[in-house]
Parts: structure tokens; sequence; C-alpha cells
């Protein structure tokens, strides 16, 4: 049996998906049965386990049978708290396998650069010294990010405005992630390993904007933002502190190099390429399709001197 924590997000739903669709039984940790997508993988066959990562009783129970667990949860500064609570579990459990989703690798040490990164050493570091085998898996900047980040503001105005200068960045689309864990999960020959997972290339937001340019058949400019206007924007939209902070804190690493690096990883484990960003961004071509200028001169007018407004003039001076 296989326990996948993390089973309603966008790499844990696609793993027991996979999982399932190999024959292997899944057991998935769920806040609350009742909710639709706990609904939609008892549908696909995995077995609900209503629990939580706070409750170490539930988590007893959800270990009960379980030789293998799938280890992937939000990012929340009680991270390395709430992990541990899973390990501690499996200790007391049969699980002889834990394959974890960790921070991209220039994050994680107890010392790094970002918040959440040294929250992913702890959890690893916690994971190792339990002598129970591991893999952990070092993803880069997800693809499927850009539709809740970057596509309202390509669509209403048709622009790439982040914080990322030029720096090249191997994103990976969230689904080779889970392919990636799921080929782990059902072999034996990735026990003390640590897998860096990347897409087939890196590249720039320049070249991003060029990728939804061709998808959608419409302008989309990039323009690079200071990281301090980035964090202003996302208080204004009311995120933590500690959220806002870490996305400045990841921001300053990639901007600094740190998502270049490309791996094999997804071909070696999978047998097949990873996707590309040009198949992302056609496929999702529909959220970054541009509502029109009307719609830019009017979140230009509300927000006066913001990156709106800015944006307004670079598109009507072109």
């Amino acid at each position: 049996m296989i326990l996948v924590i993390g089973a309603t997000g966008k790499i844990g739903g696609e793993v027991a998906r996979l999982l399932v669709s190999t024959g292997s039984p899944v057991r998935a940790l769920v806040r609350d049965p009742s909710k639709a997508a706990a609904q939609a993988l008892a549908r696909q066959g995995v077995e609900p386990a209503t629990g939580d990562l706070g409750d170490a009783a539930s988590l007893d129970a959800a270990m009960q049978g379980v030789d293998r667990v799938f280890l992937v949860s939000a990012q929340d500064l009680r991270q390395a708290e709430l992990q541990g609570n899973a390990v501690d579990a499996a200790l007391r459990s049969t699980v002889g396998h834990i394959v974890k989703v960790s921070g991209i690798a220039r994050s994680v040490s107890p010392g790094g650069p970002a918040e959440i990164g040294r929250q992913h050493w702890q959890t690893e570091h916690r994971i190792e010294e339990s002598g129970v085998p591991f893999t952990f898996l070092r993803p880069g900047f997800f693809m499927q990010n850009l539709v809740e980040t970057a596509a309202p503001m390509v669509s209403k105005l048709g622009l790439l405005a982040a914080p990322m200068g030029g720096a090249p960045i191997a994103m990976v689309d969230a689904r080779d992630i889970a392919a990636v864990a799921a080929e782990v999960l059902t072999g034996d020959s990735h026990h003390d390993r640590v897998y860096d997972v990347t897409g087939p290339r890196a590249f720039g937001y320049e070249e991003l904007a060029a990728v939804l340019a061709d998808a959608t058949g419409q302008r989309v400019r990039y323009v690079s933002m200071p990281s301090g206007f980035a964090a202003n924007v996302l208080r204004r939209q009311r995120k933590p502190d500690w959220y806002v902070e870490h996305l400045v804190e990841m921001a300053e690493l990639f901007r600094a190099g740190a998502g270049a690096t490309v791996s094999t990883t997804v071909r070696d484990l999978t047998g097949r390429p990873p996707r590309t960003i040009e198949g992302f961004a056609a496929e999702h071509a529909g959220s970054f399709t541009q509502e029109g200028v009307p719609q830019l001169l009017h979140t230009a007018a509300r927000f006066g001197l913001t990156m709106a407004g800015r944006a307004a003039s670079v598109l009507r001076a072109g």
C-alpha cells in the first residue's frame, strides 16, 4: 500500500492517478472526504484516510499497512513541523520508503537563503536520521505556477511582469514531477537518492513572453520589475508577510542562476522527454488570451503610477 500525502494538490493528485493506473493500491490522506477533490480520488480507486498532518493519531491510522509514503504539502511556516509528524508516524509503522518533494537544490540547506528551503532541509535531515530509505525530489519552478501568477496580467494587460531579470530557468511541468515520483514509488532502485527534476531547457522571461505570444497569437511584453515592487503588489493582494518574503527570496535565487541547471531525470526515470514550455503554453493558451487594451487602460486608471500604468504607456508607445 502506498500512502499519498498531499493528494489534492498539483503533484500529489497526479501521483495518485498514475499509481492507480499501474494497479498499485493507493491510500490518500484527506482532511474532508466529502470535498470534491477527495471524492474524485475515490472515484479513481484511491482509498481515503481522513486526517491531517497536525493530528498524530490520524497519521498513525493512515499509515497502517503502508510500506511506501509520498510526502508533499503546501508551503507553510510550520512545514518542517507538520512534515516531521508524518516522518514520526512512518517510524512508528512499517513504512520502508519515503519519497519527499523538496525544494530547488540551491535553497535546501540549514543556512540557505530561503526560509522554505531551510524547512525542506530540516525535513530531509529528519528523514535521513530516521534510517528509513528515502528519495528526495528537488524540482525547479513549476510551469503550472504561471497560470496562477502570470496569466491574469497577461490576459488583461498583455504584460508579463516578474522580478526575474534575464535569468534562465528550466521550468518543469508538475505532471513530470509526478511521473518521476510514480516511477520511484513503484521501483526498488531509488533508495537514498536525490534527484533534481527540471524541464528540457532553461529560458528567460523574455523568451517566455515570445512563447506566450506565439501560443495566443497576441502581443505579450515582458517587464522585469524590482523585487520590492512585486512585494508591494502581493501585500496589496493581502498575501501574508512570510509568503511575500518567500517569493522575494526565491526570485533573488532565480536571478542568481539557481534555476538554470538542466537535469535528465525525467527522461532517465520515465523513458520520455519532459514537457516543453511551448507545449504547456499551447495547452493553456486560453488562460493567457488577452482581453484587450481597453481593459488595460481601465486598470491603469485605477492604479495610477503602478506597473499597469507603466504597461499602458509602453503599449501605447509601441
